[in-house]
């Protein structure tokens, strides 16, 4: 990047997987365990360490379903696609991002091959200290394209 503008225009045009992500009014979590922890956490407002959480988590799967639809709509059958992934904790709240994209994936023909357990991660010490230390997967998804 040449300059903070570029920089801001990539973060902004790439996935959105961080707090400053900009949710539209249409974008609504794209699976009912997604949906369930956002309102969790906007019932929580003032007590999250950044009251953006929720869009953040909503514009990630809203944006991961457009990727695994694209991917369903251009790799041939047979295909395989496979992905490193973080599951996620927010005020004690756990994402099991790798089944929830995983059951995303499978709702547009693809085959769950497996879900392997890279490691374990810790949380960070405002989630340890609040909420105990809950250690969260880390996981190389691979799916195969079957229609």
């Amino acid at each position: 990047m040449k300059n903070f503008a570029e920089l801001k225009a990539l973060r902004f045009g790439v996935l959105r997987s961080h707090i400053e992500s900009k949710v539209s009014e249409t974008d609504q979590p794209p699976h009912g365990a997604v949906a369930e922890v956002v309102e969790l956490l906007r019932q929580q407002g003032k007590n999250l360490n950044n009251p953006r959480i929720p869009d953040m988590i909503t514009a990630y799967f809203v944006d991961m379903g457009k990727v695994i639809n694209e991917w369903a709509r251009v790799l041939a059958p047979g295909a395989k696609v496979a992905m490193v992934v973080d599951n996620v904790r927010f005020a004690g709240e756990l994402i099991p991002v790798d089944l929830i994209l995983s059951e995303m994936a499978e709702t547009v023909g693809f085959k769950v091959n497996q879900i392997i357990i890279a490691r374990y991660k810790g949380n960070s010490s405002q989630q340890m200290g609040k909420y105990g230390r809950i250690p969260v997967r880390e996981s190389i998804i691979t799916w195969e394209k079957s229609r």
